[in-house]
């Protein structure tokens, strides 16, 4: 057999290989299990493989020691999740992402903190993402050297849902400026990116979960009940809601206008990721005080899901918000490779 033809054989082997990566969000600690995902590159296209929530153990160290004496178990995942690689999105109180001052020097001088620095452009300030060293070290050998996936990537879960927006296909059709909120369980980020670059991130105490909890406590209902409340255009829950989103609307208002202001940077258009429930009453809110539109992205947006094996869970169309992180983790790792 001809070597060269090996050679090339090989080649489009590993590269194959290398372009399947598994996403997983770590710390969330969701009813429904962990949130895994696994996307390939098929002919230059994106395409999810598999996506859906794993009974994983998160607890995570909170100390070097506790990390050390923590058993030392390994995650075991389902053949459709085994790529090669893996990206781990991590929500944890020890993993920080922030903007820092404009001299682009952290303020940590802690050399037990992984930190990763990205400078977005001289105008702007840097964007560092940080965790505790044993914290990451300890995420590593839960998925071993040797079988499949290994850990190739580990991010802070805002860093990770980050990219649902820029690997996504409203930058890839627009360079307008874009104000994107990031819903999370109990506070939301919010962020602002011009030129496909993230200029300004802040984090509000309103999540999805914060509204659900609000509504139960209220009306004296489980959380189920809370969450059904709030696809039920019937009631009337305005009274409990609308101070929580009014607060967080009204920090992105200032968010905007500073940047209005400052940079002259404009902001017209308004995207909000991650929420399971309640989408008419997030939006519609948001168009009562800011008279602007809010649109509703799809985390999988961009991604292709007609592969003939794709496995997802039944309740794929309703938890899907709830994959944001772990498919931002695993899209910027894709871009990486």
């Amino acid at each position: 057999m001809n070597p060269k033809k090996i050679q090339t054989t090989l080649r489009k082997r590993v590269s194959a290989t290398s372009r399947d990566v598994v996403g997983i969000e770590l710390g969330a600690n969701l009813p429904q299990g962990t949130p895994v995902i696994r996307l390939h590159i098929n002919k230059k296209q994106t395409e999810l493989f598999a996506a859906g929530f794993l009974n994983l153990d998160e607890d995570m160290p909170g100390t070097a020691v506790e990390a050390t004496d923590m058993p030392a178990g390994t995650w075991s995942l389902p053949k459709a999740y085994q790529a090669s690689k893996a990206a781990i999105a991590v929500s944890s109180k020890l993993a920080m992402f922030r903007l820092t001052p404009s001299t682009g020097a952290s303020d940590s001088e802690d050399d037990d903190m992984r930190t990763a620095t990205l400078t977005t452009s001289p105008e702007h300030p840097p964007v560092v993402s940080s965790m505790p060293d044993f914290l990451a070290s300890w995420i590593v050998t839960r998925l071993p050297q040797g079988r499949r996936p290994t850990v190739r990537s580990i991010q802070t879960s805002p860093t990770a849902a980050l990219n649902c927006f820029l690997c996504g296909p409203v930058p890839a059709n627009s360079s307008k400026p874009a104000a994107v909120i990031f819903c999370f369980a109990h506070y939301s980020a919010i962020t602002v990116f011009y030129d496909n670059k993230l200029v300004l991130y802040r984090e509000h105490p309103t999540g999805y979960m914060t509204i659900k909890e609000a509504i139960s406590a209220k009306m004296s209902i489980d959380i189920a009940l809370a969450e059904a409340v709030m696809d039920d255009a019937v009631v009337d829950i305005s009274p409990i809601i609308n101070p929580l989103m009014e607060s967080l609307y009204h920090q992105v208002d200032i968010s905007v206008d500073f940047l209005a202001r400052r940079k002259s940077c404009i902001v017209d258009s308004f995207y909000i990721y991650g929420l399971p429930c309640g989408i008419n009453h997030w939006t519609d809110t948001f168009k009562r005080l800011m008279n602007k539109p809010l649109q509703h992205l799809h985390p999988f947006g961009g991604i292709s899901c007609s592969n003939s094996r794709l496995l997802l869970p039944d309740s794929f169309e309703k938890t899907a918000p709830l994959f944001m992180s772990a498919v931002g983790a695993a899209r910027a790792l894709l871009e990486d490779l």
